[in-house]
């Protein structure tokens, strides 16, 4: 099996889905943050604390990639094997878009998320050309993996629906195609946020 036209080719349509999904629940996130009740943000608060908790006080570059990778290397898998529903996936993505753009809403309105961040003592910061670079390779990297992993588990529930395959015999051609393809990404995606936040965090 040729793992990239597997994952890009027969999967391009079924990551545009997930796509739709994710903006569909960035815009459902507006009005809870918005017009509230304050409930509806309080997951998404939540698992961004608790991530960034994983960080510790001061933390530097090595150890905001490790929990960065293995965050995203992890929850995207049991994204795309979520798949032995078809409508699992499709709540991931919707929930993620909720979750990610409360997160930035909140954010924009100066919530401090981290009681003891800081990266003060750094031996290491990144110019501002780097630190913008960086970011941007994240947005480019780091959503399409997403939306892909969806789109993954979004075929392997529908072949399970329609009979096509059993669970296993559809998760493994997948499982194999996202070590190959789509954690790679998401190493390079790790590191790139992990240079991009040291970058920001010594600015502000």
């Amino acid at each position: 099996m040729n793992v990239i036209p597997f994952v890009f080719g027969v999967h391009f349509w079924p990551a545009c889905e997930a796509a739709l999904l994710f903006i569909l629940g960035g815009l459902l996130a507006w009005p809870a943050v918005r017009l509230g009740p304050r409930a509806l943000v309080l997951l998404p608060l939540f698992l961004f604390r608790r991530v960034m908790g994983l960080f510790g006080k001061d933390p530097g570059l090595m150890r905001m990639c490790g929990v960065i990778f293995g965050f995203n290397g992890s929850a995207m898998f049991l994204y795309m094997a979520s798949g032995f529903r078809p409508w699992l996936p499709e709540a991931v993505a919707v929930l993620t878009g909720f979750n990610i753009t409360v997160i930035l809403l909140l954010g924009g309105d100066g919530i401090d998320f981290v009681e003891d961040g800081g990266n003060a003592g750094a031996a290491w910061v990144p110019g501002a050309s780097l630190t913008a670079l960086c970011g941007l390779a994240v947005l480019v990297l780091e959503l399409p993996c997403f939306c892909f992993s969806i789109g993954m588990g979004l075929s392997l529930g529908r072949e399970i629906l329609e009979g096509h395959v059993s669970y296993g015999q559809g998760l493994t051609p997948r499982a194999a195609a996202y070590a190959v393809v789509i954690l790679p990404l998401l190493l390079v995606s790790a590191v790139c946020e992990g240079v991009a936040i040291l970058g920001m965090r010594a600015r502000e």
